[in-house]
């Protein structure tokens, strides 16, 4: 990846609310709005009245898996209203993102195409549960405008990210990549560590012991287990934890210090190799 710049601006002075992000060399805005301030921001800020795309999150909670939504709109401060309802709280804040150039709008098309193209990328990268009913439409439009639009997904990508919100991301997976090895309590795991997390690789296999006194995750390992994608102690999918740590207790069954546990094939620790 490229060194870039992210440009955000904080208009309440609240470091940790309503924000707005912005590529400069980049035409995509993103608005990132807590729930509790959607109709104060969707009041202010005319832009949010253009052609747009959206994401609406959920807190991560219990810390087992975050869950998203995709929309569009032709008026995204107006659909975004429309979700804040007693019926739809499940989320807590989202991300809207529109054209920064209120006379180069981005057409109808355009924007059923992202929304088309984010929904099949999150399903795709499998990194959240998705509470979109039906598969969005993909929409037709010229091969040309088909790379532009590409251009515009790649910066929400990044725009997201930024937020710690990897909805769209892929962990590497070629021969480049530096796998990591977890091997306590007889278990088999690899993983790949990136600024996204700990990706533990499908056909990893936890410890066949019984948890010990000290393993706190149990809920959490009870949680991945219904989601199918931990069974019969065997990862079924690439799974991303937000830490070493995090994901060495589910193998281990027990408390542990990833740094020091995962290692890579010469036997150097991840604290060797990153810190």
């Amino acid at each position: 990846m490229s060194p870039f710049t992210i440009n955000t601006f904080f208009p309440t002075g609240d470091p940790s609310g309503f924000r707005i992000s912005t590529v400069p060399t980049q035409p995509i805005m993103a608005f990132y709005i807590p729930r509790e301030a959607i109709k104060a921001v969707v009041g202010e800020r005319k832009e949010l009245k253009w052609n747009g795309v959206y994401t609406l999150f959920n807190e991560l909670g219990d810390g087992i898996r975050r869950t998203a939504y995709i929309g569009e709109a032709e008026d995204v401060g107006h659909r975004l209203l429309q979700h804040n309802v007693p019926g739809e709280d499940w989320w807590d804040f989202g991300v809207a993102f529109v054209w920064n150039n209120a006379d180069q709008q981005l057409s109808k098309a355009d924007i059923k195409y992202l929304e088309h193209m984010m929904y099949q990328q999150a399903v795709t990268s499998d990194t959240m549960d998705l509470q979109n009913g039906n598969t969005p439409h993909e929409s037709f439009v010229s091969e040309a405008r088909t790379f532009d639009l590409q251009v515009v997904f790649e910066n929400i990508d990044l725009l997201l990210r930024s937020f710690g919100l990897p909805l769209f991301y892929q962990a590497p997976n070629d021969n480049r990549v530096r796998l990591l090895y977890f091997t306590g309590r007889e278990s088999d795991a690899t993983a790949v560590y990136t600024s996204e997390g700990m990706t533990v690789r499908k056909g990893s296999r936890l410890s066949p012991l019984s948890p010990s006194k000290t393993f706190g995750d149990g809920s959490r390992l009870a949680g991945l287990q219904k989601k199918g994608i931990i069974q019969n102690d065997i990862f079924t999918k690439d799974y991303t934890f937000e830490s070493p740590s995090g994901a060495g207790r589910i193998i281990y069954k027990a408390s542990c210090n990833g740094w020091t546990m995962w290692h890579d094939q010469n036997g150097q620790t991840l604290a060797d190799l990153y810190r």
